[in-house]
């Protein structure tokens, strides 16, 4: 029996790397989400805690000038969670772009898996055939060899 040889291989190949590439750019593109959510949270924190030493500082009576100055620091937190909202929307929509890649990719794959069985199951047929052949020819031969 001949050894089975795929005429795509190299593009199957080449379609598996492409795959594997997407996945670890999909990987990244979670970490990123991940990391700029941490962000997210620890100014989140930041903001309450300034919030309430800002109440308790009121209550217990202070210098305008300092009032100013914690109103000046929530308001920086404020906008440094405003700008991370936009960051952590870039980050979902590069992992969605990553994820719709990588799905693009899996499937051009998939695709060439499937002309790769079939040409398979085309090439064992066909061997089968020709061993069927040769069984016949033989049994034949030797019918004419008996007469």
């Amino acid at each position: 029996m001949a050894v089975y040889k795929f005429r795509l291989q190299k593009l199957l190949d080449y379609k598996t790397k492409v795959e594997e590439e997407k996945k670890n750019k999909l990987g990244s593109a979670v970490k990123r989400l991940e990391k700029e959510k941490h962000k997210m949270a620890e100014l989140k924190k930041e903001f309450s805690d300034m919030q309430s030493l800002f109440q308790e500082k009121t209550s217990q009576g202070m210098a305008v000038n300092e009032l100013k100055i914690l109103a000046n620091y929530i308001d920086y937190y404020k906008r440094g969670i405003k700008a991370q909202k936009v960051r952590i929307k870039m980050a979902e929509d590069y992992l969605s772009a990553c994820r719709e890649e990588l799905i693009a990719a899996t499937r051009e794959k998939r695709m060439i898996e499937k002309l790769k069985e079939m040409d398979y199951s085309k090439y064992l047929y066909e061997e089968q055939k020709k061993e069927e052949k040769l069984v016949d020819d033989l049994v034949s031969f030797k019918e004419s060899n008996k007469s």
